[in-house]
């Protein structure tokens, strides 16, 4: 019984940090590049092996490809 309530609880912990890294990833500030330079430049360079996106829209990808991942495992495991 013991052992099934601390996996809920964990599973509860990941659940709420993916669902705190996606808001961060669409609507906050916190994982956007402290040198505004540097985010317009991600908006116009796109990666070696596409041109039909740019590493601006890859990173936000990935964090919220890696947020996903993180609500699934925290919603299967709870």
């Amino acid at each position: 019984m013991l052992a099934s309530i601390f996996m809920v609880l964990s599973s509860l912990i990941i659940l709420t940090l993916g669902t705190i890294h996606l808001v961060y990833t669409f609507w906050g500030k916190k994982l956007t590049p402290r040198d505004q330079t540097l985010r317009i430049r991600m908006t116009e360079v796109s990666p070696v092996i596409t041109r039909e996106t740019t590493m601006w829209k890859a990173w936000v990808g990935f964090n919220a490809s890696h947020s996903y991942g993180a609500i699934l495992f925290g919603l299967i495991y709870g």
